[in-house]
């Protein structure tokens, strides 16, 4: 077996220049192409392999990304966007046990770690099962504070409640995003459309209705001084 070794930061470094070139191709099959043209001169580095896999999974191929990312997980078991990559092969290859245990294995070592509580979010969240969202959510709520300000996190967090059948805290948390991506006043209308819901109980309201006492002055001066939402 490959020898475990730490990975040092060159090489992370690497391993993220490769993942944008993935993610910055026109389409994954293009990244695939240009990773076989590479392998016939020599063979990939790490971090190229890395990024094959991660083509290979954005393509459909969750075998054979998981294939390449094996080795690179023998070496570096405790890495984490390695850990995530071969995760989201497994889950949506069918390995759904496998996954989830190999990314709360992750957690357990890594608690907070904002990647990890991401993905694994998201890839409970593509089951469409309460369960699942109810366990998303558990699993975002720890980046709470650390996170608030993070669209992505939001998202997030929106998507979970919605598939675990928690509207209220939907609604919240993507106000929250139109709020942090410079749209205050869309967020206003979102919490108080949020606020006419029956089912809403003593704590929720008076949150929301912090949160619309706390957005509202930002949302006036901005009409005061002539900007407004032209799409509201």
């Amino acid at each position: 077996p490959a020898a475990r070794t730490p990975l040092r930061p060159l090489a992370r470094i690497l391993r993220a220049r490769e993942r944008i070139r993935v993610l910055s191709a026109n389409t994954p099959v293009e990244a695939i192409r240009e990773y076989e043209r590479m392998r016939q001169g020599k063979p990939l580095t790490e971090a190229q392999r890395y990024g094959l896999a991660i083509a290979r999974e954005r393509n459909g191929e969750y075998a054979a990304s998981a294939r390449e990312l094996a080795p690179l997980l023998e070496s570096h078991p405790d890495d984490a966007w390695i850990v995530i990559g071969m995760a989201e092969a497994e889950a949506r290859n069918g390995q759904v046990a496998a996954a989830d245990k190999r990314l709360e294995a992750m957690l357990a070592r890594m608690p907070g770690h904002r990647a990890v509580a991401l993905s694994y979010a998201r890839l409970l969240a593509e089951r469409n099962d309460p369960e699942a969202g109810r366990r998303a959510q558990a699993v975002l709520r720890p980046l709470a504070v650390s996170a608030k300000d993070d669209p992505i996190f939001q998202k997030t967090f929106a998507r979970a409640s919605e598939v675990a059948g928690d509207p209220i805290r939907a609604g919240e948390a993507h106000a929250e995003a139109e709020y942090i991506n410079g749209r205050p006043e869309r967020a206003l209308v979102q919490l108080n459309t949020l606020l006419k819901r029956e089912d809403m109980d003593y704590y929720a309201r008076a949150r929301i209705e912090a949160r619309i006492a706390s957005i509202t002055p930002r949302v006036l001066e901005l009409r005061r001084q002539g900007v407004r939402d032209e799409e509201l």
